[in-house]
């Protein structure tokens, strides 16, 4: 039975994605960085708690992402959404991820685990197959109303804690790197709104094993400070950057439990796929995503940022 083919409708880092990622020591690393056992990531999680109210479970980390090609069950797929003078043709992209730890208590046990898919939405190519629009109908490719301009790719996830996500936005294609310092930026702050709770867990080291809360105070001030390091020992010459966010016209959806305890309200994230040889392999992927969460703290619903970031290597 022959192999189904991959569809045409991929999109440039979806095409650049199929495979499997990990965590390996990066170009001109000289202590493994990049690696399992070195990993260049982050990661701010705050938990619910009773008094004082929540606490935080700071750590590096390490993972495999598998993006799917058409050697598996769930390879690339198209999928087109009919209306009845409207035509879009998203194109999928399935994969599944498991996150460890990296140190600390638990080191190597897994921490996360995701699946989902990436959809490139296609407004601009009539469908092939048994059921075309009737002849002489109008495909409106270019309405608003239909497609938002500017929203051209969609993150759908699911996560077993109850959590559902789709995000929306849009992708650059190939670029080069004018200055490699300056192509990851800061992140946004990692502190709870509004104002009133202790804050300190977040700017004092905590890293006993009866109390691992917070190892690296530089890395929570700033999250990204892994993927700016990772560019620097990387060196890259272009990039293919995309972004998403539920602001986009996407949404959250969680499990009661979820909803009353740390209701995760928004999702936004930037990923860098980095290439060395002038844009013909794309073979390191940066990514940095912030989770909103809302903990009811006093009757006080404060919002607390959920924040990751990782560079892997494909394999």
């Amino acid at each position: 039975m022959p192999v189904a083919a991959i569809p045409n409708g991929l999109n440039e880092f979806q095409t650049m994605l199929m495979g499997t990622w990990t965590n390996l020591a990066l170009p001109n690393a000289k202590g493994g960085e990049g690696s399992t056992s070195n990993p260049l990531s982050y990661n701010v999680m705050p938990l619910p708690q009773a008094p004082p109210n929540y606490i935080l479970k700071n750590f590096k980390l390490y993972e495999t992402v598998q993006f799917n090609t058409n050697s598996d069950v769930a390879l690339p797929a198209t999928a087109p959404n009919r209306g009845s003078d409207t035509l879009q043709v998203p194109t999928a992209l399935f994969y599944q991820q498991q996150v460890y730890f990296a140190e600390g208590p638990g080191t190597g046990q897994i921490v996360h685990v995701e699946n989902g898919a990436w959809l490139n939405l296609l407004t601009g190519k009539k469908l092939v197959g048994p059921y075309p629009p009737p002849p002489g109908s109008a495909i409106k490719l270019d309405d608003p109303n239909q497609q938002p301009p500017g929203i051209t790719i969609a993150k759908q996830m699911s996560i077993p804690h109850g959590n559902s996500i789709l995000a929306l936005g849009s992708f650059t294609p190939p670029t080069a790197v004018a200055d490699p310092s300056k192509l990851i930026p800061d992140s946004s702050s990692v502190l709870p709104t509004p104002t009133g709770l202790d804050t300190t867990p977040y700017t004092t080291k905590l890293d006993d094993p009866s109390n691992y809360q917070n190892p690296h105070p530089d890395l929570t001030a700033n999250p990204n400070k892994p993927l700016q390091d990772a560019v620097a020992l990387i060196r890259p010459n272009y990039f293919i950057r995309w972004d998403v966010s539920t602001g986009n016209q996407g949404q959250t959806m969680n499990i009661p439990f979820e909803q009353r305890q740390a209701n995760v309200t928004s999702y936004a994230a930037s990923y860098w796929l980095l290439s060395t040889d002038g844009g013909t392999t794309y073979p390191y992927l940066a990514y940095t995503q912030n989770i909103t969460m809302v903990f009811v703290i006093g009757g006080v619903h404060y919002m607390f940022p959920h924040v990751t970031s990782n560079v892997v290597t494909k394999t």
